[in-house]
Parts: C-alpha cells; structure tokens; sequence
C-alpha cells in the first residue's frame, strides 16, 4: 500500500523538475505536518509547481483530525488551476505569504486558503495550504470601494486635482491601485478589476484587501516602509515580472505629504511573447547560418582536395580561386551566426578575405598586402557579401597578374575603403605593370565579377585607372 510519502516522491519525479535535496526537505516538512496537532480542525496540503504548465499539483493532504474533511475523494495528484486557487500559484510564484484568499477546489467547495512557502537555498519548493470551509459566506462582488468614509479618506489624502486623475484613471488600461500608509487598499480602477479577477484567477472584492495579498511579486509591504524610513526608495522604478503565464510591467509610487502608496502596473505579455518569437527566430537564423558556413566549408575541403590532385596548372589555379570565392562568403555567414542582426561590421569581412588571400600566395610572392578600412561602416549581409567577393577578386587578380615580369622592388597592393557623405569608396592600388583595360575585361572572369556584382549587388560605379606604374580600381556605393 503506497503512504503519503510514496505520492511525493512519486509525483515530484515525474512531474516536477525538484531535486532530491529538494523532495527530502518537503517530505520534512510532511512528517512535521503529521506529527503536529495544530490545524486539527483544517485540511492541509502541500502542493508544488507542475513542470509542464503554469499550474500547481497537490502531492500531500493531511484531513482533519476533529471534523469532517472537505474532500470526499482523494485529491492528491490533482491539479490546482489559478482561475480557481489564485493564492497557491501566487506564493509559489512569488514566495510570499498569502492570507485568506478565496478558492474553489477540486471538488467545487468554496473555501479560504492560507498558503505559506516552503524553501531551501532561498528558493520556493513547495507550499503549504490550510484551507477552511466558507460555503455559508456570501462573496462580495468586484467593485469600486466609493463608501461615503473612503471618499473622505482620499479627499482628505489627495487634491481635488488628484481625485479628478483618479476618476479618469477608470478609463485608461493600466491598473491603479492605491493603498494607505498601513497597506490596505482604497482605490482601485476597472482596469485593475479585470486583471484581478479575469487574469490572475481573485474570487474575492479586492477591496480593503492587504498590499501583501495584491502585490505581484515578493516585495512585501513592511519592506517597502523599510526603504522609506530608510531613505532608499526610488519611486517609478519600473520592474518586470512574470506571474504564471503573464508578464507584467509594475511602477510603484509613494506620495509622501498624503502618506498614499500607489501601483500601477500593465500587461505586457504580448510584447515579451513577441519578443521570444523574435528571440526564437533570430536563434534559428544564426544557426542557419552556421550550418551554411559548415557546409561551404566542405565544399572548399573538396575543391582543395581536387586542386591538389589535378595535374593541369590552369585547372588547379582555376579551383584555387573558387576556394577563395567561398571562403569569402563563408566568412560572411560565419560572423552572423555569432550575432542577432542582419548587418556585419564591413571590416571584419574583408579583413578575413584578406587573410585568406595572403595566406594562399605566402612563399609564392613579395607583394606586401595593406589595408585601411573604416571600422564604422556596417553592411547588410547580401551587400557584405558582394564586397568581401569583389575585394577577393580584385586582389587576386593583382597578386595573379599585375607583377608578372617585374624587377621592381616594394611591391605592394593597397584596399582602401571610407565612407563620406553616405557614400562608400572602395579602392584597390598596387604598384605592378597595369593592363589595357578593355582587351581583359570580358577575358578575366575576375573582372567579370567585379563588374556585375558592382552593378547589380551594389547599385555602384566602378572606374579604372591603370597604366606601366600600376594600376587603382575605384569602386563607389551608397551606404
């Protein structure tokens, strides 16, 4: 026969993500519950959070010892919704103490809860629930506390001005609620209604209710009194708190001369849902992105592979250039996929395009590759690529051709790239024995690509100078 002690160990393994420490500690407090004569005439549970949902699940009961028990079945393993036990998902949620919150439980009864938190390591576990029965009381209705006292407390506590604010306040969708200088609540507006009682599952009026019973995390109000006496609070600071399946926006203000407490706080679990879709998203692409630069690797691996076993010389120039066309681009994806937005520091690129060349001529050539590029300019990763894949080209043609036959010494090719006005200019110098520019354009696929990248990837202009002291390619685009 399973004991009480089975159902817990059971249940918090199989639904919960506690740790062994954690599930002794609440079988601690179980046997403490047992062995104790208080609450005799309660029911009392402990219930923990349920790893698959917002919800809580009750893993132990204790009836009552000189009444009849509330519950006919047994309702361990059951589920406690927040619509129906607000208090329970409250403490859990936030750790702090809620004092005679209405509920609904498994079994329909109307009842009041009690529900304190059980810790370890200053985290919530578990909770433990008393519960009493209030079937014979009748539960108010939500509504604006406007009694003829009230309105004279706030009238005495706030300006006329202050009262107009508050009468608007009913029609804005922030909730305000505004307590006195012992924590009870005063107002509230039919924003702050809804939330309580649509939202976050409250059976009773709100009214009168205690700022520890109301307030969203565990920021308890003695400690709020705490901070002021101690000159340390900071009004409107604006936190951010998730509670069960909502996130909510909280700003709190303390009105000094009138000894008035308010809260205001907002929904804004659309925004922070938007924002994890966003998160997702972006984290989705950026490992695209690295499958992609994984993937051109490979294809360089296998163009090396065949580069080295080819015997033709053209053929293995051929490929060797392909691996730096890809590489090029790799490096484009490589550098988003270690960030979230689209545009790529412009520097970064060409930096590495240019270690690829070098690293593929060093011990074939003396030209001195430098380069001066502008850190500021960033480019979208189309564009980013379509750089890096013109800069390639256009050094490796000058290492290719522009030195061949030639005793000069200090030779050298020069990237140089600014931006002025939203304008990019983007040059390539070197000091070699220049072309006729018209017999090797359509000849060199090199050029070939320059110039249809330039045009149709870049919107720019590209001009060439060239002549026995070398040759300057300038190419221009808008930011």
């Amino acid at each position: 026969m399973m004991t009480y002690k089975d159902d817990i160990i059971r249940i918090c393994k199989e639904q919960t993500t506690l740790d062994e420490f954690d599930i002794e500690w609440i079988l601690s407090q179980a046997d403490r519950l047992m062995r104790s004569s208080m609450y005799a005439l309660e029911d009392v549970f402990i219930d923990v959070k349920d790893a698959y949902s917002e919800n809580a699940i009750v893993i132990f009961h204790k009836k009552p010892q000189k009444k009849q028990s509330l519950y006919e079945k047994n309702v361990v393993g059951s589920i406690a919704y927040l619509h129906n036990e607000p208090g329970v998902i409250r403490t859990l949620q936030t750790g702090a103490k809620t004092n005679g919150l209405s509920a609904l439980s498994q079994e329909g009864v109307s009842i009041q809860q009690k529900v304190f938190p059980i810790t370890r390591e200053s985290k919530v576990i578990a909770v433990i629930i008393i519960e009493t029965d209030v079937t014979e009381k009748i539960l108010s209705t939500f509504s604006i506390d406007n009694d003829k006292n009230s309105v004279y407390e706030l009238t005495n506590a706030l300006q006329v001005s202050q009262l107009e604010q508050i009468t608007l306040s009913d029609y804005i969708d922030d909730a305000i609620l505004i307590f006195d200088g012992q924590g009870y609540l005063k107002y509230y507006n039919h924003a702050a209604n809804n939330y309580y009682r649509k939202k976050l599952g409250y059976r009773d009026s709100i009214t009168g209710m205690h700022y520890d019973n109301l307030v969203l995390d565990s920021f308890q109000f003695k400690a709020i009194q705490k901070k002021i006496l101690n000159g340390r609070w900071e009004n409107n600071k604006i936190v951010e708190i998730k509670y069960g399946q909502y996130y909510f926006s909280v700003k709190r203000h303390f009105i000094q001369d009138s000894n008035i407490f308010v809260m205001i706080f907002k929904d804004i679990t659309e925004i922070k849902q938007k924002e994890s879709r966003l998160l997702t998203e972006a984290t989705v692409i950026r490992e695209i992105h690295h499958r992609v630069k994984n993937n051109l690797q490979t294809v360089v691996s296998l163009l090396r592979l065949q580069a080295r076993r080819s015997k033709n010389p053209e053929v293995k120039k051929t490929l060797n250039d392909s691996v730096n066309r890809v590489l090029s681009i790799a490096m484009t994806h490589e550098l988003l996929s270690s960030q979230t937005e689209d545009e790529i520091v412009l520097a970064k690129v060409l930096e590495e395009t240019l270690g690829n060349i070098q690293r593929f001529f060093m011990g074939q050539s003396d030209v001195r590759l430098t380069y001066n590029i502008d850190t500021s300019i960033l480019l979208d990763s189309n564009r980013a690529v379509a750089t890096a894949l013109v800069v390639n080209e256009l050094v490796q043609n000058s290492y290719d051709h522009a030195f061949e036959k030639i005793n000069r010494k200090n030779l050298y090719i020069h990237l140089h790239v600014s931006l002025e006005n939203g304008m990019i200019r983007l040059e390539v110098a070197d000091n070699g024995k220049g072309y006729k520019i018209q017999e090797h354009e359509e000849s060199r696929l090199g050029l070939t690509i320059v110039n249809q990248f330039v045009k149709s990837k870049l919107s720019g202009k590209i001009s060439v100078q060239s002549d026995r002291n070398g040759t300057v390619t300038t190419i221009t685009f808008k930011k």
